[in-house]
């Protein structure tokens, strides 16, 4: 399994430096974000991010959004190798929660 590099956004750091690790399960939230997105990646790596080379944690874990009935998710930008989305820009990345 490769890893794929991820960055994470101003608003994605501050969001998860209000979460504590009995949000999820003990673990550390920026483990367990990285590991959700990670696991988005390995996933998907072969068909709609196959090109992706970086992965940009847009926001932290949270329910709604424009959809206020919205499952928790973690949202994602995947990008390629000219720093252009693919996926489909902004991903959902449910985190089971």
């Amino acid at each position: 399994m490769s890893s794929i590099p991820k960055d994470w956004t101003p608003a994605a750091t501050a969001d998860i430096a209000k979460m504590t690790p009995a949000e999820f399960g003990g673990t550390d939230p920026k483990v367990f974000h990285e590991q959700k997105v990670q696991q988005y990646y390995d996933n998907h790596k072969t068909g709609s991010l196959k090109t992706a080379v970086k992965a940009k944690i847009r926001r932290g874990a949270h329910s709604g959004g424009t959809d206020p009935n919205e499952a928790d998710h973690i949202t994602v930008s995947f990008k390629d190798s000219k720093k252009k989305d693919v996926g489909g820009g902004g991903v959902h990345v449910y985190t089971g929660r």
